[in-house]
């Protein structure tokens, strides 16, 4: 079992060193979009089920449909932390920090919002992909 769990963590690793594929401002753009996207997700799940507390018919096909969106908005936010955490200068526990945070109502506005005010008070140098342009 540890060598299979050792396998899965090289091959994350390996994943993680070839995904610099962004500049630093492109990485953030994409981050902030999917972490507002999957807060929207957020605000339509809750909004369906408190349409089904109205008992309004067709209520539990909508609360179905918005729990996939927001599930999807979710798999989004989580593809794309990883996918430009490199490009932000990120390591693996501020990945999982933002997974985490992502779980929670609205956790990933909170992150996105903290993050950002430590990307101006504490701003850290990412050298650009190779091929980027300045």
């Amino acid at each position: 079992m540890k060598t299979i769990a050792r396998s899965i963590w090289q091959k994350i690793l390996w994943l993680y060193d070839k995904t610099h594929w962004f500049t630093d401002k492109e990485a953030w753009g994409i981050f902030r979009f999917f972490a507002i996207l999957e807060a929207v997700g957020w605000t339509l799940l809750i909004g369906a089920i408190a349409y089904r507390g109205l008992g309004l018919p067709e209520a539990d096909s909508v609360v179905s449909f918005m729990g996939h969106l927001h599930g999807l908005g979710f798999v989004l936010y989580f593809l794309f932390a990883f996918l430009t955490a490199r490009s932000m200068g990120w390591g693996i526990k501020m990945i999982a920090v933002a997974v985490v945070a992502g779980m929670p109502p609205y956790g990933s506005i909170v992150f996105e919002q903290i993050v950002g005010h430590r990307r101006k008070t504490k701003p850290v140098y990412v050298a650009p992909p190779v091929g980027a342009e300045d």
